[in-house]
């Protein structure tokens, strides 16, 4: 089957075209309220300090460290609860039977 041309008379080529799309992130246009200093700073962060290229890429960076810090702390005080739960440290000790062979180090 052969494929339309772009038409003479026109600047816009309507031939069908497949494209690949890579996996890029999706933006998402918001509007918050920040203090005037908060603003300065991303600005500074960004301009300044080269934190990220954008004002943007501050924020995101800044977001994603807090996120990655709370989930972190938050998995921390789940292996501190695990420590004082039964049912847990019994599984423990029964993966630890099961597998106290399986893995050894070559002599």
């Amino acid at each position: 089957m052969a494929r339309p041309e772009a038409d003479a008379a026109s600047d816009i080529d309507t031939r069908i075209r497949h494209v690949i799309l890579t996996s890029m992130a999706r933006r998402s246009k918001r509007t918050y309220n920040l203090a005037e200093a908060t603003v300065r700073r991303v600005r500074e962060l960004s301009e300044q300090y080269g934190a990220a290229p954008t004002q943007d890429g501050v924020v995101d960076l800044a977001v994603e460290r807090l996120y990655l810090e709370l989930r972190e702390r938050a998995e921390g005080e789940q292996w501190a609860a695990a420590r004082n739960d039964s049912k847990f440290q019994a599984e423990i000790r029964e993966i630890e039977h099961v597998f106290r062979d399986a893995e050894t180090w070559p002599e």
